[in-house]
């Protein structure tokens, strides 16, 4: 049988575009055999994520010795009213921020500290290489609940909730920048907050919430 030049023309397209689409993303920016996105991410605007963004922030400016986005990172913090989980061994990083900016800049401004008792907190973490860190938090019923996973490093990281039944409210990967899992919980309720990585290497992150 004869084929027309135009059909082996368009057979030829066909391949090529075929190819262009097994085309995909190098290993090191995905995650393999992870579920997608699920459940709300909160907006940029809430407290939580301008907590996680105001910690991306310091962290940066840690690595650069950039004293400017070290203040800045603290008075955002300050003003978000954010702190430290209260656990012992949990740093105060604004204050930490602001002592190496100060260090590095004389000159630089220092927040009037007014107390942070009622704002998002953040721990400070590390996963392990290819593991996961598992946490319980109780959130009221009725009243928004927002996580966010803050990565300390160019690493992928995985965040899950699951409520006291055991089923998955949010699924969220990150890559460089914070995300986040928002959720109105029905019942006062323990849920299971989860942070993954299948890096094979430990992996630092923060973790802020409401």
């Amino acid at each position: 049988m004869t084929i027309r030049p135009e059909i082996k023309l368009m057979m030829s397209l066909g391949c090529l575009l075929c190819a262009g689409c097994a085309t995909v993303a190098p290993l090191a920016e995905i995650e393999v055999n992870s579920p997608a996105n699920e459940g709300a991410s909160a907006a940029n605007s809430s407290k939580v994520m301008r907590t996680a963004d105001a910690i991306a922030l310091g962290e940066a400016g840690e690595r650069s010795n950039d004293p400017a986005a070290l203040a800045r990172a603290a008075r955002m913090l300050d003003a978000l009213g954010a702190r430290p989980t209260g656990e012992a061994e949990e740093e105060d990083v604004a204050r930490k921020w602001i002592d190496l900016a100060v260090a590095q800049d004389p000159n630089i401004s220092v927040p009037v500290y007014r107390g942070r008792a009622l704002g998002p907190a953040y721990r400070r973490g590390t996963v392990s290489a290819g593991s996961d860190v598992t946490m319980q938090q109780i959130f009221l019923a009725g009243k928004k609940a927002s996580v966010a996973l803050v990565p300390v490093s160019k690493n992928i990281l995985s965040i899950s909730v699951e409520n006291g039944a055991g089923e998955r409210l949010c699924y969220r990967t990150v890559f460089e920048k914070p995300d986040s899992c928002e959720w109105l919980p029905l019942f006062t309720d323990r849920f299971l907050i989860r942070v993954i990585t299948k890096v094979r290497k430990p992996v630092r992150y923060y973790l802020v919430s409401n």
